[in-house]
C-alpha cells in the first residue's frame, strides 16, 4: 500500500467521517494559503456573520469579490505579523472591516450559544497542495505537502505521510523531508532575497513572511507513518542558522538536521500496544480534532516576555518575546488531565467506582494479595471523597506551563450549560514558584484583575466568596495546608466543586531548610477524608492534582494509578510522568553525573612534633567535612572557576538568558563563596567582552541562624522574597544556596 493509497483510502476518509473535515480540491487554494470559498461561506452564511455581511456588502456596492479581497488582505497583513496561526486566530476571532464586525472563528462552550456556533466552523483538508512561490515573475520554490489543514478557509499547518510498505518511516524519511523542504526554502530566500543588495531590511522581512509562511506560520507540522507521528512547532527557530550557513557559502545541512531532529519529537500514546490504525486515529485526533484545534488557538500558544516591576506592579516588557507552545509530552499530559474530567463527572455519585475498577484490574491476582491491595486502597479513601491525580515531572520540564494550561482549560470547562469547577486554586509554597506563576499568568494574558491571592485563613475565605475563579493559594504564609481547611471552609467546599493544582506536593515544615518535609497532597486529602460533616453534606467531588519530580512510595500508594501486577515492577505509578532519565535523554536537562567538574585545590598537612606519632598506636581520625568544604583556599579556587564559567558559558545559554545555582555545604561556606565569586566576577567584567554582564547579580539565600549574619545584609538589604523575585526577573545571575535538606527542583 503506497502513500497515495493510504492517504486517499484511509487518512482522508478518517478526517472526513470521524473528525468532520471537508475535503477541498488543491486547485482551489491560492498562494495566499486561503480557501476563498470556505472563507466566503463562513462570513456570509453563519449565524453571527449573516447580517453584518449584508451590511458590509452594501458598502462595497454589492460586489462580493471586493468584500472577499479586502478581507483576505486584512487576514494576510495580520497573520503575517503574528508568530503563528493559533496566535493570529486567538487575537482575531473577530475583525472589523469598514467599521463592521465579522467573526473569523467561533469558540465552543459559549454561555449563550453552548457549542452551536462552534459547530458552524468549517474545517477542511487539502491533499497534495501545490505550494509555489514566485519572485519577480520567476518561480523560485515549490513543494507539495501531503495533507494541509484549514479552518474557515484559514491555514493551520500540514502533515507529511510516509508508508512502511515502501520501507519508509516518519522517524527518518518524514522528518527528513520536512527538514529538507524548509532548508531548501530558506536557501531560495537567501539566493533571491537576502543576497539582493537593492532590497531594504523591511522589504526582505516582507518577502520572508510571505514566502516562508507555509512553514513558519503553521501551528505545528507533523509527519506520520500510521504507526508513529512526529511533531515540530518551532522550525522557525532554525531560520538564522540556515541563513548564516548559506551566507558562508556552505550549504551543508548535516549539523542543522541534527539540531532539528532533536526537537522534532514523537508524540506519546495512551495505548502504545494498540494496532497501527488505532494509534494513528488517537494521534491525529489529538492534533487535528476540532476541540484540539480550538485548544491550540485559545490556550496552548502564547508569547513569553520578560517581566519587570513598576511602582509595585508587574508589567510585560515591550519586546518581541518568545513563542511558548507545548512540547509533545507537555500537551499529552495536559490533554490527559482534561480528558479524565469526563470520567470523574460521569461517576461522581459512585464513591466505590474506582475500587470496583481496581477489583476488575486485579483479576488473575491471588485472592489473598487482591484483598490486601484493595483493603489498603480503601484505607487511603482514594477517589472516594475527593478525586486526586498525581503528576510526576522532572525539573526543567516546564511544569509551570502545564499548570497554567490546565488551569485555563479547567476554568472554562462547561458541562450541561454550567461551569464544571467553581474555583481553580493554584497552591504554591516556595516564593520563587509564586513569582513564576504570577509571571506566567501575565504572559498568558491573565492580568491580576482575573485572579486573587489567598495567604491566610481570612483571605482564603474571601476568595471562596469572590467572583474570581482563579485563586493562588500562597502556603508560605500559612502554617500548613490543613490550617485553611477548617470546619467553616469545608462546609463551603461541600457545596462547591473546586480543583486544587499543587505546584510542588513536598514542602518544609516551617520554611526552614533542614526541617521535616510535609506532603501537601496528604494534608489536603486528609482534610476532606476526616471531616464527617463534609462527607455527609457534599454533593460534588473536589479534585486535587499534585505535581512533583520525586514521588515517594507512600505518595504513589495513596494517589497513584494501578500499573498492572508484575513481579519486580512498581504496583502504583503516577497518572502521567516525565522522569529525570527521560529529560536527560531528550536533552532538556544535563546529566549531573556527566557534568561534575573536578577543581584542583591544595591540601595542607601539619607535621607532628613527634615524628613517630601514629606509628606506635592508632591515633588517626577522619577529617571533618567542614575542614574540606569550608577551606578558604579551596573555596577561592572553585569560586574563580565558577566566575569564569558564568561569563564564558552559563550566561550565553538559553538565548543569552542563562542563570546559575551554586549549592554549597553550609552557611559559612555560602558566605565565603558569595565574597569570593563576587570578587572574581568583578575582575572579569572589567574586560570589554564581558561588561554586558555587569548587572548580573550574585545572591545568597539561606534560613537565618543565630550563629551567622543575616542573608538580608549580604543581599543589599533585600528580603528572601525580593531576592527570589529579582533573580527570576533578571536576564542573568547566580544564586548561592545551602544544599542540605533543600528541594532545589523547579528553581
Amino acid at each position: 500500500m503506497n502513500e497515495l493509497h493510504l492517504q486517499d483510502k484511509f487518512l482522508v476518509p478518517f478526517l472526513r467521517d470521524s473528525l468532520g473535515y471537508r475535503e477541498v480540491k488543491a486547485n482551489t487554494v491560492g498562494n495566499s494559503l486561503i480557501i476563498e470559498e470556505d472563507l466566503e461561506a463562513f462570513i456570509s452564511e453563519t449565524e453571527l456573520n449573516k447580517k453584518p455581511y449584508e451590511a458590509l456588502l452594501k458598502k462595497y456596492g454589492g460586489d462580493k469579490k471586493k468584500v472577499l479581497a479586502a478581507l483576505i488582505e486584512l487576514v494576510k497583513e495580520r497573520s503575517g505579523s503574528s508568530r503563528n496561526m493559533a496566535l493570529f486566530l486567538n487575537a482575531n476571532k473577530s475583525v472589523t472591516l469598514e467599521g463592521i464586525k465579522l467573526h473569523l472563528f467561533y469558540t465552543g462552550d459559549s454561555v449563550i450559544h453552548d457549542n452551536t456556533l462552534f459547530d458552524e466552523n468549517i474545517f477542511s483538508v487539502v491533499q497534495e497542495l501545490p505550494y509555489k512561490y514566485q519572485y519577480e515573475g520567476k518561480q523560485i520554490f515549490s513543494f507539495r505537502p501531503d495533507l494541509s489543514f484549514f479552518v474557515n478557509g484559514i491555514y493551520l499547518g500540514y502533515s507529511e505521510l510516509k508508508s512502511n510498505y515502501n520501507n519508509q518511516s516518519a522517524s527518518k524519511n518524514g522528518r527528513g523531508k520536512v527538514i529538507k523542504d524548509y532548508f531548501e526554502a530558506v536557501k531560495a530566500y537567501y539566493e533571491h532575497v537576502d543576497a539582493n543588495a537593492m532590497l531594504s531590511e523591511k522589504d526582505k522581512e516582507f518577502y520572508r513572511r510571505d514566502f516562508l509562511k507555509v512553514f513558519e506560520k503553521a501551528i505545528h507540522i507533523t509527519t506520520t507513518d500510521i504507526k508513529d507521528t512526529y511533531v515540530i512547532r518551532n522550525i522557525v527557530d532554525f531560520f538564522d542558522d540556515i541563513l548564516e550557513t548559506c551566507r558562508e557559502g556552505k550549504f551543508d545541512r548535516q549539523e542543522y538536521e541534527k539540531r532539528v531532529t532533536k526537537v522534532f519529537k514523537p508524540y506519546p500514546l495512551l495505548n502504545p500496544d494498540a494496532e497501527k490504525k488505532e494509534k494513528f486515529k488517537e494521534l491525529f485526533t489529538a492534533h487535528y480534532g476540532k476541540i484540539f484545534i480550538e485548544r491550540e488557538i485559545l490556550y496552548y500558544n502564547f508569547i513569553e516576555r520578560d517581566v519587570y516591576v513598576a511602582k509595585g506592579v508587574k508589567q510585560l516588557k515591550d519586546e518581541k518575546g518568545h513563542l511558548i507552545s507545548p512540547r509533545p509530552k507537555q500537551k499529552f499530559g495536559t490533554d490527559k488531565i482534561i480528558a479524565k474530567i469526563d470520567e470523574f463527572l460521569v461517576h461522581e455519585g459512585e464513591d466505590d467506582y474506582f475500587i470496583a475498577l481496581l477489583e476488575k484490574q486485579l483479576a488473575g491476582v491471588s485472592t489473598a494479595r487482591k484483598l490486601e491491595l484493595i483493603e489498603k486502597r480503601k484505607a487511603y479513601s482514594n477517589n472516594k471523597n475527593v478525586y486526586s491525580l498525581l503528576m510526576q515531572y522532572a525539573a526543567g520540564f516546564g511544569k509551570s506551563n502545564i499548570i497554567g494550561w490546565s488551569a485555563l482549560q479547567l476554568k472554562d470547562m462547561r458541562h450541561n450549560g454550567d461551569y464544571v469547577y467553581d474555583k481553580i486554586m493554584i497552591v504554591v509554597d516556595r516564593l520563587q514558584l509564586r513569582s513564576q506563576i504570577d509571571s506566567l499568568m501575565l504572559n498568558m494574558n491573565i492580568d491580576n484583575r482575573m485572579y486573587i491571592e489567598a495567604h491566610n485563613k481570612k483571605t482564603f475565605q474571601e476568595a471562596l466568596k469572590s467572583d474570581m475563579r482563579i485563586v493562588i493559594v500562597n502556603l508560605q504564609k500559612f502554617g500548613a495546608a490543613r490550617e485553611m481547611m477548617d470546619k467553616e471552609v469545608l462546609d463551603k467546599l461541600a457545596k462547591l466543586r473546586i480543583v486544587f493544582l499543587i505546584d510542588e506536593i513536598h514542602r518544609s515544615n516551617s520554611g526552614a531548610q533542614h526541617d521535616e518535609m510535609i506532603n501537601v497532597f496528604d494534608e489536603l486529602q486528609s482534610a476532606f477524608d476526616q471531616d464527617k460533616n463534609y462527607k455527609e453534606k457534599r454533593s460534588k467531588k473536589n479534585l486535587i492534582i499534585g505535581f512533583t519530580a520525586t514521588p515517594d512510595d507512600h505518595t504513589l500508594a495513596r494517589f497513584g494509578e494501578y500499573s498492572g501486577y508484575a513481579e519486580g515492577e512498581k504496583l502504583w505509578v503516577p497518572f502521567d510522568s516525565y522522569t529525570m532519565k527521560e529529560a536527560i535523554e531528550d536533552g532538556f536537562i544535563l546529566n549531573p553525573l556527566k557534568n561534575i567538574v573536578p577543581v584542583a585545590s591544595k591540601m595542607l598537612f601539619d607535621i607532628p612534633k613527634n615524628e613517630l606519632e601514629g606509628f606506635t598506636e592508632k591515633e588517626y581520625k577522619d577529617a571533618q567535612k567542614k575542614q574540606i568544604y569550608e577551606n578558604r583556599d579551596r573555596i577561592d579556587a572553585i569560586a574563580k572557576y565558577v566566575a569564569d564559567l558564568l561569563v564564558k558559558d552559563v550566561y550565553r545559554q538559553i538565548r543569552g538568558t542563562g542563570k546559575a545555582m551554586l549549592a554549597v555545604h553550609s552557611i559559612k561556606a555560602a558566605i565565603a563563596y558569595k565574597q569570593a565569586v563576587s570578587k572574581h566576577f568583578a575582575e572579569l567584567i572589567q574586560q570589554p567582552k564581558y561588561e554586558k554582564y555587569t548587572e548580573a547579580p550574585i545572591y545568597i539565600v539561606y534560613s537565618d541562624s543565630q550563629d551567622e549574619q543575616s542573608a538580608k545584609g549580604l543581599n543589599g538589604g533585600m528580603s528572601e522574597e525580593k531576592v527570589l523575585e529579582n533573580f527570576a526577573l533578571r536576564k542573568n545571575g547566580m544564586i548561592i544556596v545551602v544544599a542540605r535538606g533543600m528541594i532545589i527542583s523547579g528553581v
